[in-house]
């Protein structure tokens, strides 16, 4: 295959270095700082004799602490980050006959923790992931349409465009993209889970659905698309890893593929008129991930010879050892 496109400004990137150390010092200045707003807060309408000390944390605020610093560490070191670990301390505390007594007495004190641990997912979430590998046996990156989706998490992608010998059918949009992950940094499970939670979440029609378009808008596809009615359907029976032969060994990666869809008719049913697939490489240890999508036309010559996207994965995976 042979690659065609335009080139798109450069942007500036925030060094791998500091994007290691970044969210967790975002992470601690927002709870902290909710943390000592509201004991300020507190102190200002007490007695002088029972205020509590503003950097000395005591009963109820020192525990609270050592949970904020708990997921602060879990973020680093637990599958799942402070997301999973979270969920299970909010409900153990509401379980427990003391943790019920404590969400009386200290409600607001506590639910401005809750409130401090979600604003430092969103405000995290927000900052740009390291910038995607740059694979130059794609070709250039090509001029790609607005992201219509939320903002959050931030995902910065280079869209690529693969053109062959035929016309029409041998197409393919391949996007190299990376994603900023707000609740876990560790790199262990972080692929598979993403994925996973995209799964739960519906993450991929965003991530994909500007692909699946741009494929449309630089081909003439065998069958025409419905922007409105334009899906998304996971294939049947399919694992959730897939064994690539990478460096001469085989190499799990976590997988996804799905048929993309279009109800011409408006009937309900959709007319299958291509393939999607994402693969997710191996997490790095500073809450950003980096995802392949491989997006081709029914039709399409590899569609049945190469499913996986084993030829563009291979490409990708060397980029990303010139550079690593």
């Amino acid at each position: 295959m042979q690659a065609a496109g335009l080139n798109v400004g450069g942007a500036q990137h925030i060094s791998k270095g500091m994007l290691d150390w970044v969210p967790s010092l975002v992470m601690l200045a927002v709870v902290v700082g909710v943390d000592l707003v509201v004991t300020s807060r507190r102190t200002s309408g007490e007695d002088q004799a029972t205020k509590p000390v503003l950097w000395r944390p005591e009963g109820d605020r020192r525990l609270r602490l050592f949970v904020l610093i708990g997921l602060l560490l879990a973020w680093w070191v637990l599958p799942g980050g402070w997301l999973l670990l979270g969920v299970v301390l909010f409900g153990m505390s509401w379980l427990s006959p003391a943790g019920r007594v404590a969400w009386v007495d200290e409600r607001w004190p506590r639910w401005c923790m809750v409130a401090s641990v979600v604003l430092g997912l969103v405000v995290v979430g927000l900052l740009p992931p390291s910038p995607p590998t740059v694979v130059a046996a794609f070709g250039e990156p090509i001029d790609a349409m607005e992201d219509k989706g939320l903002p959050w998490p931030h995902i910065v992608e280079q869209h690529h465009l693969l053109t062959g010998d035929r016309d029409g059918v041998d197409v393919a949009v391949v996007t190299v993209s990376t994603m900023r992950v707000p609740w876990q940094g560790g790199d262990v499970g972080m692929s598979g889970g993403v994925l996973f939670l995209g799964d739960i979440i519906n993450m991929a029609e965003r991530e994909m659905r500007d692909a699946v378009l741009l494929l449309t808008e630089s081909a003439p596809l065998p069958v025409p698309v419905d922007e409105d009615t334009l899906q998304l359907v996971p294939i049947e029976g399919e694992a959730s890893t897939s064994a690539y032969r990478l460096d001469g060994d085989l190499t799990q990666l976590s997988f996804r593929r799905w048929d993309v869809t279009s109800d011409l008719a408006a009937s309900g049913s959709g007319v299958k008129v291509g393939e999607v697939v994402l693969i997710a490489a191996p997490a790095d240890a500073a809450g950003c991930l980096e995802l392949l999508t491989v997006v081709r036309p029914l039709g399409h010559p590899t569609l049945t010879s190469d499913p996986t996207a084993e030829e563009e994965v291979e490409l990708w995976w060397a980029a990303r050892s010139s550079t690593g």
